[in-house]
């Protein structure tokens, strides 16, 4: 888990920042809109901070999961293989390409996907 960067998002509690984007959760109601001044750091941090603090209390089970799938799907021969493969240098940079080819992707598609998804949303609206 720790070569293939599981680990390190299972300590930050990183994987769960897409939840503080999503309005419907209600981030700001009694917060920002009823404020007069708006502090946009915050404004943007707050909820991730507030998903990690809270994200301690969880993080035992999302590692004991993690750890059960990972023992349920694998085999210990195949476990070392891959450890193997991502501590040279080829899967090391496999492991960078890969998330560097998400990122890259991520932000190139950004005005693709909003128009899939306006479009998804009138498609949707129109029925």
């Amino acid at each position: 888990m720790t070569v293939a960067g599981i680990q390190t998002r299972l300590h930050s509690g990183s994987f769960l920042e897409r939840y503080a984007f999503v309005p419907e959760l209600g981030w700001h109601e009694g917060g920002v809109v009823n404020r007069k001044e708006s502090n946009l750091m915050g404004d943007l941090t707050g909820p991730i901070e507030a998903l990690k603090a809270v994200y301690e209390k969880y993080r035992a089970v999302y590692q004991s999961e993690y750890e059960r799938h990972l023992n349920w799907e694998f085999t210990e021969d195949e476990l070392r293989q891959m450890i193997a493969f991502f501590d040279s240098s080829v899967g090391k940079h496999y492991l960078d390409g890969t998330w560097r080819m998400e990122a890259y992707i991520g932000t190139n598609m950004e005005e693709t996907e909003q128009a899939l998804v306006a479009e998804a949303v009138q498609s949707y609206r129109s029925r």
